[in-house]
């Protein structure tokens, strides 16, 4: 069960996912990491519509007991408000056993009564790569920690409908240009809190370094040594936390799963599959090559993230995994609006030149990003790969410096992350 936190930050999944056209008659399920804000979220969307009451949390062994009492309970909950199908939010019900076939029933019997959202973290988001027996009765949305723009109440300030507009695609450098010069200003201090205490909302709201410390602590020991075990059935808990404490010193670089291996003493295909159990609990995510017809490319190991940029080892690293995550926060996004062809990867070629990140529409380039902690001296990198694929695609180096936008060219552009992150 998630902790309400006593400021509520505005989201921008509102946007879309709890709009009838989106959804079109099907359940909303909203997946995501622990503590990322899902509850508060599901409470005041049922506030806002009138629907407080129509909350269950199946952590809660009163919830479960008025089931197994009365599968309809809640249903008989949504008749008393006497409104015309309201909305019953249904928390952590896929920890229930047989709750794939529990929520197959209640939406086939009730959705002409109810609008049922489910909310959850790994589990609710996994069940897909198994047999699904929901399938075509619910849409699903991804509710990350907080972007920058929603702590800084930026979300108001700025449409979030750029790049969600097929004109802005065609016309992308024309876009970006705008939307950079444009981004709203927010205070040096705001946007370096959200650096130093990571996008989750109990350490962020704190302010607090000993909170924020303990409070990444205490979140690293409870994915590993609980939910891991629940949804995996793994039992090395010593190793996964080894191979946890590994992951610091090699974010940014291609992870070889042999070097791991031997550290770990564990084969291959074990740390494959541990890497692929903590990407499902949210706190990594892997970063592929770039596998296009550029010259001279390597398809090498993927790259590995943290969510959560403060989990990584060195500055430049946490900097690094800053502007990762913000990118892969915005194209998961696109994915769940409906754009399922844009990709972000990332560059390397033969002689171990690389760009951080690329995104790809159609698997051809359409922006290609730096990030280097405070050099303002223009990538090469960046041109050199502009020019290999014979197109004028934008070309930015983010920086950790607030405030900075300069044009160094045509589509080119030297900027600070805070400006990048209030686009996104």
């Amino acid at each position: 069960m998630e902790t309400m936190i006593s400021v509520f930050v505005e989201r921008e999944i509102t946007d879309f996912a709890f709009s009838d056209e989106w959804l079109g008659g099907t359940m909303l399920f909203i997946a995501g990491p622990r503590q990322c804000g899902k509850t508060s979220l599901a409470r005041k969307f049922l506030e806002e519509k009138g629907c407080s009451p129509l909350y269950y949390n199946w952590d809660i062994e009163k919830v479960r007991r008025r089931y197994r009492v009365d599968p309809d309970f809640f249903v008989k909950d949504a008749s008393r408000l006497r409104m015309e199908k309201p909305y019953v939010v249904l928390d952590e019900i896929h920890k229930a056993t047989r709750w794939k076939n529990i929520l197959k029933g209640i939406y086939d019997e009730y959705q002409h009564l109810i609008r049922i959202i489910v909310t959850g973290s790994a589990r609710l988001d996994l069940f897909r790569r198994s047999g699904d027996s929901l399938v075509g009765r619910y849409t699903m949305a991804h509710l990350f920690p907080f972007s920058l723009r929603e702590w800084a109440g930026g979300i108001n300030d700025m449409p979030s409908s750029w790049l969600y507009e097929d004109d802005d695609w065609k016309n992308m450098a024309k876009a970006l240009d705008a939307k950079l010069a444009d981004s709203p200003c927010i205070s040096k201090d705001l946007a370096e809190s959200y650096y130093r205490f990571g996008p989750f909302p109990a350490p962020l709201i704190s302010g607090s370094e000993k909170r924020s410390r303990k409070w990444h602590r205490d979140y690293i020991t409870l994915l590993v040594r609980e939910d891991l075990r629940d949804l995996s059935g793994i039992r090395e808990l010593d190793r996964v936390s080894h191979l946890v404490e590994l992951l610091p010193g090699r974010v940014g670089s291609p992870l070889s799963l042999r070097s791991l291996g031997e550290d770990l003493e564990a084969n291959h295909s074990t740390v494959k599959n541990w890497l692929e159990a903590l990407h499902r609990l949210y706190l990594v995510w892997p970063l592929r090559p770039y596998a296009g017809k550029l010259h001279r490319t390597l398809r090498k190991e993927p790259k590995w993230y943290f969510l959560d940029w403060t989990f990584a080892g060195s500055e430049s690293s946490r900097f690094e995994n800053l502007i990762a995550s913000a990118l892969y926060w915005f194209v998961t996004s696109l994915y769940d609006r409906g754009w399922p062809e844009v990709n972000l990867h990332y560059v390397r070629t033969y002689d171990k030149k690389e760009i951080d990140f690329i995104l790809t529409l159609g698997k051809k380039p359409i922006l290609a990003i730096e990030a280097k902690l405070g050099d303002a001296k223009f990538s090469p990198q960046l041109r050199r790969f502009r020019d290999a694929t014979g197109k004028k695609l934008p070309i930015l180096q983010v920086v950790n410096q607030p405030g900075v936008f300069l044009r160094k060219g045509t589509s080119e552009y030297l900027v600070g992350y805070d400006r990048l992150l209030m686009v996104l």
